[in-house]
């Protein structure tokens, strides 16, 4: 209780940051384990603590976009087996705290996936990623304009490449500028391969405060205490998948540095009676095509 009476905005409070719990989670054989703070919301809103054991090629666990547009589909199929919060909070006398991490785990299939690609080959891997966020992006203008990606790396973890990305909230071509707080807006993303189809996704969502400074210096060192905890045992299927990918594809790479994709989003409007809830205007950039 101490730490909360002296917490400020430079130096919030969040419950249990120095006590992270390890989650280990069998995904049809690899094992995923990290180390992240217990769930902490002050709505009271219970977080999701991941089974033991999820098998990713049950096909009735995951929902698709099949309900959307056709120019919104993806044509990826998930399912979320983890969800977190974390609150950054102030004195006691503040009961509404001043930011909160969303936190979630996913398994995505990918079922655009021509037979001759695979998450294992790391140029295909990136092609899906840029992919994803075309349609989190332009495909989604209804939620405003992102700039992504942003802060891109590999890493070479398991003998496999996993990527690092994020997202950010651009108001650039907004007509009125936000308060300072919302430009803490942004998604940070983890994405490690599970097999030729498969692949986990890591994801962060910020909604923060000001001084910005302060926020984004606290909310990342969480982030990194939880991303660098990340660890992946592969199955022996895995293993399998990986080592024939690297023998069909021995020079696939993933690109060491990516600047911020230059899309445009398209004009729209809201739909009236009989029409799509988004009606495009104007289209603009198209999706990214997946190339073997």
């Amino acid at each position: 209780m101490l730490k909360r009476l002296f917490a400020t905005r430079k130096r919030p409070y969040v419950p249990g940051i120095n006590r992270p719990e390890t989650i280990r989670v069998d995904l049809s054989g690899s094992i995923l384990t990290l180390q992240m703070p217990p769930h902490s919301y002050y709505g009271g809103f219970p977080g999701e603590d991941p089974p033991p054991q999820v098998n990713i090629y049950e096909q009735g666990r995951y929902v698709d976009d099949s309900g959307l547009p056709d120019w919104q589909r993806e044509r990826e199929s998930s399912f979320h087996f983890l969800r977190r919060k974390w609150a950054f909070y102030g004195p006691p006398w503040r009961p509404r705290p001043y930011g909160t991490i969303s936190f979630s785990i996913t398994v995505w299939r990918c079922d655009i996936l021509p037979e001759d690609m695979s998450c294992f080959n790391p140029n295909h891997f990136e092609q899906m990623a840029l992919r994803s966020l075309w349609y989190a992006g332009p495909g989604r203008p209804s939620i405003g304009e992102y700039k992504a990606p942003i802060h891109w790396r590999l890493q070479q973890e398991s003998g496999a490449t996993w990527l690092y990305f994020e997202s950010h909230r651009d108001y650039s071509h907004d007509a009125w500028q936000p308060p300072e707080f919302m430009r803490t807006y942004r998604d940070c993303y983890l994405r490690i391969p599970l097999d030729n189809r498969y692949y986990l996704n890591l994801v962060f969502s910020y909604l923060g405060y000001a001084p910005v400074k302060y926020c984004l210096a606290n909310m990342n060192k969480l982030r990194d205490a939880v991303l660098d905890s990340v660890q992946m045992e592969f199955s022996a299927t895995a293993k399998e998948r990986l080592a024939e990918a690297k023998h069909k594809w021995p020079d696939a790479h993933a690109s060491e540095h990516r600047d911020p994709e230059p899309w445009i989003y398209p004009e729209w409007r809201y739909g009236g009676i009989g029409e799509e809830n988004i009606v495009v205007v104007n289209p603009g950039s198209p999706p990214p095509v997946l190339t073997s």
